[in-house]
């Protein structure tokens, strides 16, 4: 069998292989995919530890999931523009240029961090009112999402700093600081969330102390991990990568870069807002529901995330290579590359799918000690393993068309699908089939998406903008 390439022998060599780009494919998935499975392993011991303080518990974290992840969601988007900027450097030769971008990136990720922390600190008391929760779960849901707030800047700076390292081809440490995010995050949540305690190991008794602080504790356990992972990327960023700071060399802060970052990065931030504002809503569709329903819809939410993240894996490697391709004007390595790639997401998610179906039970075991909780989490996560193909699909292709600067209209047939069919099919199906309804719009609206982003995948004229970015 052929020895995988690197990135840069992958760009630079006239007669690529079908073989060779597949292994290139896989070889720079394994570890973002690797890194997936163990952010949603850690995610499932994280939702087992509040799981066990109760249903409650678990609907106050789950009523202010949605609105979290808008905000980060928002924040993520301001890297987007710059991490595709620098490949598209990189792969043209221009280091100096792509070093001068990552100086940019950092001034406007910062700006962008504490605006947004100041707006999260403003709502937080307000959004669990305006996801519809009652007053037994409203203050530890507030006090969550207020704590949680805090770690954007350390998040920001952290996916910041990985989209870049991802850049230059090196997908196994910002994977290792995912992995590490999460395990600290469980290591913090140990003493943030339960109470002083003593386990009896046969041989020995451990006395474990613990601030008991219960569901913001969870948080807490999010903002100290997340510190303390964002100082070791940016580190390695700045002393240890491709881009690494040259001693002496000058930059200045250039408006036409932040303007074309900003162009790349804005549409991707509306979609993400977009995306997750449908989240809020489906989240306030469902909140009527109960405290049960809303526990297992988050439980549902983070058991699926086993089978998609994979696919994420895939599409943070294919990014940087279809940049970097087009940053060295190989835009028939771009085709070969996106092709493969859109195929191995569908397969590994439609793997992941078929498998899940079959351990949901036991995963829902692992969360809760709540039947009833579980019992409807197993049926409604089952209706939605059958879009896992499509997703793949979606997930992959917009990866393609970002990282050949295509972001505008993904990001609006995104909208329009999360929007216009699975809302509306919530808003219709959910008063009579309860969380049974919104669980059936999200399948067949995921069949929806993906179905759109491959004919734009298809059919659009992604060569003529990437060349037209790289002029």
């Amino acid at each position: 069998m052929s020895r995988a390439l690197t990135l840069t022998q992958l760009k630079n060599k006239k007669d690529v292989t079908r073989t060779e780009i597949m292994l290139m494919v896989w070889n720079m998935s394994i570890p973002a995919i690797l890194s997936q499975i163990t952010f949603i392993a850690m995610q499932y011991i994280d939702a087992a530890m509040v799981g066990s303080l109760g249903a409650q518990a678990s609907a106050s974290v789950g009523l202010v999931s949605s609105a979290s992840w808008l905000l980060f969601g928002i924040t993520m988007a301001s890297t987007v523009g710059f991490s595709i900027l620098v490949g598209q450097r990189l792969g043209a030769g221009e280091l100096d240029k792509a070093r001068s971008l990552m100086h940019q990136s950092f001034i406007v990720n910062v700006i962008v961090a504490v605006a947004v922390v100041l707006f999260g600190l403003m709502i937080s008391n307000s959004v669990p009112l305006w996801m519809g929760g009652n007053e037994s779960i409203a203050g530890d849901s507030a006090s969550y999402f207020m704590i949680l707030v805090f770690s954007i800047p350390f998040f920001l700076m952290r996916v910041l700093s990985s989209s870049l390292v991802q850049a230059t081809g090196n997908m196994k440490m910002p994977s290792a600081v995912s992995a590490a995010t999460c395990l600290l995050d469980i290591f913090w949540n140990f003493f943030f969330i339960f109470p002083s305690r003593t386990y009896d190991l046969s041989f020995m008794e451990l006395y474990v102390p613990g601030f008991c602080f219960g569901v913001p504790g969870a948080a807490l356990g999010t903002v100290v991990a997340e510190c303390i992972t964002s100082v070791t990327i940016v580190y390695y960023l700045l002393r240890k990568s491709e881009l690494k700071l040259v001693p002496g060399e000058k930059w200045k802060f250039c408006a036409a870069d932040v303007i074309n970052a900003l162009k790349l990065g804005i549409p991707v931030g509306i979609e993400n807002g977009v995306m997750t504002a449908a989240m809020v809503a489906t989240t306030r569709i469902i909140a009527p529901l109960g405290n049960v329903a809303l526990a297992a819809n988050i439980f549902a939410i983070e058991a699926e995330g086993l089978c998609y993240m994979p696919g994420y894996g895939i599409a943070s490697a294919i990014s940087p290579i279809i940049s970097q391709c087009i940053g060295a004007k190989r835009y028939d390595l771009v085709k070969r590359c996106s092709k493969y790639g859109i195929i191995l997401g569908a397969m590994v998610m439609g793997l992941c799918g078929i498998v899940m179906y079959f351990i949901c039970p036991a995963i829902f075991m692992i969360f809760t000690p709540d039947h009833a909780v579980r019992e409807l989490g197993v049926k409604i996560l089952r209706i939605e393993m059958l879009a896992e193909p499509m997703f793949g699909v979606s997930i992959v292709a917009a990866a393609v068309l970002r990282g050949a600067g295509d972001t505008l209209i993904p990001s609006i047939l995104n909208a329009i699908s999360i929007w216009g069919i699975r809302i509306s099919l919530c808003l219709i199906l959910v008063p009579t089939y309860g969380l049974t309804g919104a669980w059936i719009a999200m399948c067949i609206e995921l069949c929806c998406r993906g179905t759109l982003l491959l004919i734009r995948y298809l059919y659009s004229p992604w060569k003529k903008q990437a060349q037209k970015i790289t002029a």
